[in-house]
């Protein structure tokens, strides 16, 4: 049903259903608001009136203990002067209680036993003997009659007595009935104040008060129209009752025991205020209830109640909460009424003319241009058209930028597909290439690895051979230290053979010696002779040994000689041999080494290679892939060359 409706319908509708929610949301918070404000200063103000009022009355009920307490401080000054005739305190309470406020009903002043002369020389007084001779007087009157009398003892035992003398601070009773005269009962309550004497309590004075004479003070109490106040004291009497005349003398609980559930007395018996609503079955309407603490003496506490119709506290509230249901019922009705035709003047007839406009663009004609009144506008219409304008110029640039990029993009997707056809052809005949390369190097590779082997046993040769080089050094320097050892023998030798020959020498010129004595001896010496001349001959024949001996060992000196100089001489050889065999050594050994890099070398350009040979594979086949994209892209610019072709544009500046 909706959507067959018309645009300016449509609108008005979206616009005014959340502008009236808004509007009834808005007033329902603005009612709820005010009302809890308001709510909270009438009650703020109940209470505070209610505080003025108990301030009033407070005054009034504490005017009679200001009295008390200016008596008390005269009979203090009396007594602390000496002063202890009972007559002069009971003519001083007799002329004060006559110049007190008619609603005082009576007054009393009573001392400890023996504070005001011997008790128990009153014994037998009428007047003090129901309290065994204790001094105490107490005097009452209504209008011009009066009666006095003593205490008796169970009176002294009640709290107007025993809470001063116990706390030592001034005290207010409950309400009570007492009997005047001894047949007018009445209703009263009493002020009890201490009396000290060096800081000690001695004694109290008691004002009597008619509860009667607050009752006109609490029922003009009226702080808004049809409020109605009631008045108890700290134990829960009721000693004022506007509501109901006989709850008087009733407990408060007992009046009214919905009260319970809200602790109303102990709440005033702290000293604090409370309120609370409920529905009056007297006045058949909802009322608020307010209590407000009368602080009569230190944390002592009567109670004031306020009733007030709601009415009449929430009236101000209810008549703001009137003219604001008024106010947004006439904002309604003017929105009904308004709303539509602004619409209709204000944005359906844009919005049809726009529709035309996206008509033609939704069939690709974008060459059009908005109405040259909407572009001139100034308002949300202007910036639309202005922006359907900057859309339509941005369109047309950027189809033809894209057209005429579609057909460069065919014109590169040509040459480039060209292109890589070429590139695909070398790389084939690069990958060929690489594969005869790296037959080739797997060739030289071998060569090398059988020339490095080669070059390896030839390393290990010279060093064997070398080694075989230390061992004939070796043995040729032993050689010569053994022909060292046979020429210095055959020196020895000779140095013996020419010790010899000495001998022999000297053996021979002794023989020759003993052959001229023999001679001399004659026939005695020939036996010697022949001895001497045969021992001359042996030593002849052994210094001719010698000499032979000689001979050889010198010859053989000087072959042993030329021995160690030829061992010598091969020594030095093997030596520079040795070290020529070291160099060797080691030029084998950088040969080795340079031919196992060459080897390390080869192998990794055998990898590389073949790294090079994978990379141009997949070079190749990147080619193809490229090959296959600008074909792709070669149909895909056509493609997008016909779609360009749906637009239909302005001529191209």
């Amino acid at each position: 049903m909706f959507k067959k409706l018309n645009l300016q319908v449509k609108i008005s509708a979206v616009i005014l259903i959340p502008f009236l929610l808004m509007i009834i949301v808005s007033g329902a918070i603005n009612v709820k608001s005010v009302s809890t404000i308001t709510k909270d200063l009438s009650y703020k103000v109940l209470e505070q009136s209610s505080t003025g009022e108990a301030t009033i009355l407070q005054f009034f009920l504490r005017e009679e203990l200001l009295y008390t307490t200016g008596l008390q401080y005269d009979v203090e000054t009396l007594y602390n002067d000496g002063t202890r005739t009972r007559t002069v305190y009971e003519n001083m309470i007799n002329n004060f209680l006559d110049k007190m406020h008619p609603n005082v009903c009576g007054m009393s002043i009573t001392f400890l036993p023996n504070y005001v002369g011997d008790d128990i020389n009153y014994v037998n007084d009428p007047k003090y003997s129901a309290a065994n001779g204790q001094f105490s007087y107490y005097v009452a009157r209504s209008g011009n009659q009066k009666e006095s009398r003593g205490f008796r003892s169970q009176e002294l035992t009640e709290d107007y007595i025993t809470k001063p003398l116990s706390t030592g601070k001034p005290y207010i009773t409950p309400i009570y009935e007492y009997l005047l005269f001894g047949t007018k009962k009445e209703q009263i309550f009493s002020w009890c104040v201490p009396i000290r004497n060096n800081g000690n309590v001695i004694g109290v004075i008691t004002t009597d008060i008619l509860v009667s004479s607050i009752n006109s003070l609490v029922a003009n109490i009226q702080p808004f129209e049809g409020a109605e106040a009631s008045l108890f004291d700290s134990d829960g009497n009721i000693l004022y009752d506007a509501q109901d005349t006989n709850n008087v003398t009733k407990k408060l609980y007992a009046a009214y025991d919905y009260y319970k559930q809200y602790n109303v007395l102990d709440v005033i018996n702290k000293g604090t205020a409370t309120n609370f609503s409920a529905y009056s079955e007297k006045l058949k309407k909802n009322v608020t209830y307010t209590f407000v603490p009368l602080e009569l003496t230190s944390g002592q506490y009567w109670g004031l109640k306020l009733l007030v119709p709601n009415n009449v506290i929430f009236r101000e509230s209810n008549n703001i909460r009137n003219r604001i249901i008024i106010i947004s019922l006439i904002i309604m009705i003017v929105a009904f009424l308004i709303t539509p035709l602004i619409i209709k003047k204000k944005v359906s007839n844009v919005i049809y003319l726009l529709a035309q406009d996206m008509v033609k663009l939704s069939n690709g004609d974008i060459s059009w241009s908005p109405p040259k009144q909407f572009l001139a506008l100034t308002d949300e219409w202007g910036i639309i058209a202005n922006g359907i304008q900057t859309t339509l110029d941005n369109l047309n640039k950027i189809v033809h930028t894209v057209k005429n990029s579609a057909d460069h993009v065919s014109t590169a997707a040509n040459e480039v597909l060209s292109g890589n056809n070429d590139l695909a052809s070398r790389t084939e005949m690069q990958a060929s290439s690489l594969e005869e390369t790296a037959s080739s190097m797997n060739e030289i590779a071998s060569n090398i690895n059988e020339s490095a082997d080669g070059v390896l046993k030839s390393s290990q040769m010279v060093m064997e051979a070398k080694q075989y080089i230390n061992k004939v050094g070796n043995i040729v320097k032993e050689s010569v230290i053994k022909m060292n050892d046979v020429n210095e023998a055959s020196g020895k030798i000779m140095d013996i053979t020419k010790l010899i020959e000495n001998i022999a020498f000297q053996t021979n010129i002794l023989a020759l010696n003993a052959s001229v004595e023999a001679a001399r001896a004659g026939e005695q010496g020939r036996g010697f002779a022949v001895v001497a001349s045969e021992v001359r001959n042996l030593a002849q024949n052994a210094q001719e040994s010698v000499k032979n001996i000689t001979n050889l060992i010198n010859d053989s000196n000087d072959k042993v000689t030329l021995a160690t100089e030829s061992v010598k001489e091969s020594q030095s050889i093997f030596i520079e041999l040795e070290e020529k065999m070291d160099k060797a050594a080691d030029i084998m050994q950088k040969i080795n080494n340079a031919s196992q890099e060459q080897k390390r070398g080869v192998e990794q350009i055998n990898l590389a290679i073949m790294e090079m040979d994978s990379s141009v594979q997949k070079n190749a086949a990147l080619v193809e892939e490229a090959t296959a994209a600008s074909q792709s892209l070669l149909d895909e610019s056509k493609d997008l060359i016909d779609s360009i072709e749906y637009f239909k544009l302005r001529e191209e500046e």
